[in-house]
């Protein structure tokens, strides 16, 4: 599931901000941090980045992702992991020197009062909606090369949707901790020169209010797919005591692909506790009749998979 920072206000300002080191080698992070810092982008004076503390290194310093530069501060000790800073860039000599923004002055009135943070993320929204773009993620190249091998499509769908952008922060948090290589970070669209930050913020945050994700594209040469994945709620989920977890929801995920041969086929499958339902819907006749001929082997592969089959249904569009 998508991770965003658990904390988008300052809490508590933490002004001025020191010394701004580039990141040097430690223990948990290595060269995979100096390779970061290798190609970091060049900061414009004057201009506001919205920062996050990504963890702490001794009493003092701290690990920071500024747009896509790892860099070393001096906080003091009011910082804390995890944290989200508003910072203006101000001067690259004789080191690198940010100011850190104000919160906002409250108001006297009844208006809502929103954090720096916040409002950097509103004015990449509002530039999200000008440029007319769309909360389903747009694939911009071929996913697979092996439509007929099934183990390698799979694969390579996973990796696709990995490397989508829409889990950069959580992708972030596992290369410090090692669980991740730089090189995987690297082919994320935030790393990439052209990168679109306003679109892949809007359709960030529409996927982890809607807990739903939609993509589309070629998934492989000259075959357009459409991918719905979802978490459901648990019914009665109000009614519970306490709230149900996310690896205890039944995750939905629907396929819809347009064939030359076959037609229009959706596969709608519900995943929850290794219990799987599968509905297959197809729009020609003679489909509808190759995918029941071929149900059975369909039923053995997922029995040789070590999940449940609690349904299998074919039928066709209404």
């Amino acid at each position: 599931m998508l991770k965003l920072p658990d904390n988008l206000s300052i809490g508590t300002v933490v002004n001025p901000v020191a010394r701004v080191l580039p990141v040097l080698a430690t223990d948990n992070i290595g060269s995979a941090m100096q390779e970061l810092n290798a190609r970091a982008t060049s900061f414009v004076k004057g201009q506001e980045y919205l920062a996050q503390v990504v963890t702490k290194l001794d009493d003092k310093a701290y690990l920071v992702k500024v747009d896509q530069s790892m860099l070393k501060m001096e906080l003091g000790t009011a910082a804390r992991a995890g944290q989200t800073l508003l910072l203006r860039y101000m001067q690259d000599s004789p080191v690198p020197t940010f100011l850190l923004a104000p919160p906002t002055t409250k108001s006297s009135g009844a208006a809502t009062e929103l954090s720096p943070a916040a409002q950097l993320i509103g004015r990449y929204l509002k530039e999200a909606e000008s440029a007319g773009a769309t909360t389903r993620r747009e694939a911009m190249s071929v996913v697979t090369h092996s439509p007929k091998n099934p183990q390698l499509m799979a694969q390579d769908l996973r990796q696709a949707l990995s490397n989508s952008g829409l889990f950069y922060e959580s992708h972030l948090n596992a290369m410090v901790q090692g669980r991740r290589t730089v090189a995987a970070l690297m082919q994320e669209p935030q790393n990439q020169h052209n990168a679109q930050i306003a679109t892949l913020m809007a359709q960030q945050l529409a996927v982890l209010d809607n807990q739903r994700l939609s993509w589309h594209g070629e998934v492989w040469l000259g075959q357009k797919m459409d991918w719905d994945v979802r978490l459901q709620e648990r019914p009665n989920a109000e009614e519970s005591e306490q709230p149900a977890l996310d690896e205890n929801r039944s995750i939905a995920s629907e396929v819809t692909l347009h064939l030359p041969k076959l037609g229009k086929v959706t596969a709608k499958l519900s995943l929850e506790g290794g219990h799987l339902r599968i509905n297959l819907q197809a729009e020609q006749a003679a489909t509808l009749g190759t995918l029941k001929d071929k149900s059975e082997h369909l039923t053995q592969a997922i029995a040789d998979s070590g999940l449940q089959l609690d349904a299998l249904t074919v039928a066709q569009y209404e």
